[in-house]
C-alpha cells in the first residue's frame, strides 16, 4: 500500500512539474493591451533538448531550447494559433533539392548567459539514420514566429501572424548551404 502511494504521489508531482514547465514557458505581460499577445510574449525556455539533440549541440553557448508547440502556449494564444492561416510551428519538405525529408521547425532559446531569442533549425533525416542539423539561425530580437514552406522550397518565418514581418530562407545550391533571402521590395 505505502509503494502506491509513494508511486501516485511520484507522478503527480512529475506531473505538475511538467504543467508548470509547460505553463511557465509562455509569459504574456498585460501591457500595452493594444499589442497582440505575440508582441507581448516573453519565453522560458526549459528544455535541454529539442528532437534529441542537446542545446549545446545545436549552439555551443545555448543551455535551454525549446520547440514551439501548441500545448506550451495558453488556451487564448493557442486558439489564435489554430487561426493563423495554414502556419505553423514544423514543417517537413525536401529544402534541399536533396531526396532527404527535412523537418524545419522554430522554437526558443536561451544562452548560458541568460539570453533569449527564437531560432529556425532545419533538420535533415535520412533514412534509418537519426537526424542530423542542416542549419541554425538565431533570431535574438524575434521572440515569436510560425512557418510556412513555399512551392519551390522557400521556407517563410513569419515573425506576427497578422503582418507581413517575414524572414524567408532557401537551400543555394551553388554555395550548399541555407541562405537569408533578403526581403521583397514592395
Amino acid at each position: 500500500m505505502k509503494s502506491i502511494l509513494l508511486a501516485s504521489l511520484i507522478f503527480m508531482l512529475a506531473t505538475e512539474g511538467g504543467n508548470a514547465q509547460s505553463n511557465s514557458f509562455v509569459s504574456i505581460v498585460p501591457e500595452p493591451t493594444y499589442y497582440a499577445w505575440w508582441l507581448r510574449a516573453e519565453f522560458h525556455p526549459f528544455e535541454v533538448e529539442v528532437r534529441g539533440i542537446p542545446a549545446g549541440k545545436i549552439r555551443a553557448t545555448w543551455c535551454k531550447a525549446t520547440e514551439f508547440r501548441k500545448d506550451l502556449f495558453p488556451p487564448d494564444a493557442a486558439a489564435d494559433i489554430d487561426q493563423s492561416g495554414g502556419l505553423l510551428f514544423a514543417i517537413d519538405g525536401f529544402f534541399d533539392g536533396s531526396r532527404t525529408m527535412h523537418t524545419a521547425l522554430i522554437g526558443a532559446y536561451e544562452t548560458c548567459g541568460g539570453e533569449r531569442g527564437s531560432f529556425l533549425l532545419i533538420l535533415a533525416r535520412p533514412r534509418g539514420r537519426a537526424p542530423t542539423i542542416r542549419f541554425v539561425h538565431e533570431m535574438p530580437e524575434e521572440p515569436f514566429g510560425m512557418l510556412a514552406a513555399l512551392p519551390d522550397a522557400t521556407i517563410e518565418v513569419f515573425h506576427c501572424m497578422s503582418c507581413d514581418h517575414v524572414t524567408s530562407f532557401k537551400w543555394d545550391r551553388s554555395k550548399r548551404r541555407f541562405m537569408r533571402l533578403p526581403p521583397p521590395d514592395y
